[in-house]
């Protein structure tokens, strides 16, 4: 099998690995439906604000990187499925314990898990991925701050989209929510406008949906897959404003070139 990847003015042609979510008002994953079509077809179903944000490319590593590499794999690898390219897009990295070689992205989901396993239920078990977690459970109990929740899905009927929120605390009386995300780093973290744009909004839908007066400071935090040290940041309303202002262009994008069909 022959794959041919096109990509247009920054604009990916290709529908998979799409996340959908139900539409009611407690909101599930929806782990059979992986593209508009089936999407349309279930009917109510609500995109993920990463999946409507992937509309538009809008750095270098979407606009450059990924197509040029997913290119160069799919030379290389041409009766691999591009569903699977796409994973070996970043890499890999080495399991701790075992020494298997895990795609950044299952990489990525392990310390996700981690982290939230250990701010829920406490520290349990010893894990492969106990370094990479540590640091932000040490910042969470130096900074004082009440957990709420993680991996908390929050959905808008305005937007029409959903997302997980992978964490919610409250530190000084105020709510604010974190993303986390796992990226080399060579002695500081990563941060792109992608990173604003997903927590802008989701930070709209949650205030919605707690029934706060204030949108709640969000924060992302880069996980350094290489030397597990942590780097923080908080956005400020500036950029807040800004990428907000463009998620909801590109919720609105998505909904009228997937999800609608143009009448004949």
């Amino acid at each position: 099998m022959r794959i041919v990847v096109i990509f247009v003015n920054g604009i990916t042609s290709l529908n998979d690995m799409a996340h959908f979510y139900s539409s009611s008002n407690k909101p599930i994953f929806l782990a059979d439906v992986t593209t508009p079509a089936q999407a349309r077809k279930k009917g109510r179903a609500y995109p993920s604000v990463t999946t409507v944000l992937g509309i538009v490319k809008d750095d270098f590593l979407d606009s450059i990187y990924t197509p040029k590499t997913l290119v160069n794999l799919a030379r290389e690898h041409p009766d691999v499925h591009y569903s699977i390219l796409k994973e070996w897009v970043y890499g890999f990295r080495e399991h701790p314990f075992t020494g298997e070689m895990l795609p950044s992205s299952e990489f990525g989901t392990a310390v996700h898990k981690r982290i939230e396993e250990w701010l829920m239920d406490g520290f349990g078990t010893a894990t492969a991925f106990d370094d990479w977690a540590k640091p932000f459970i040490d910042w969470v109990n130096g900074n004082l701050v009440e957990v709420v929740d993680c991996e908390y899905i929050v959905s808008d009927r305005r937007f029409k989209i959903a997302g997980s929120i992978d964490f919610i605390g409250v530190k000084d009386g105020k709510v604010f929510m974190a993303d986390y995300k796992c990226r080399s780093c060579d002695g500081k973290g990563k941060f792109y406008p992608k990173d604003c744009k997903q927590l802008a909004i989701e930070s709209v839908m949650l205030a919605k949906k707690l029934k706060l007066d204030y949108y709640p400071e969000i924060r992302s935090v880069c996980i350094c897959t290489n030397t597990a040290n942590h780097y923080h940041k908080v956005w400020t309303k500036g950029e807040f404003d800004h990428y907000l202002e463009c998620a909801k262009l590109s919720a609105k994008v998505y909904w009228q070139e997937r999800m609608h069909k143009p009448k004949k």
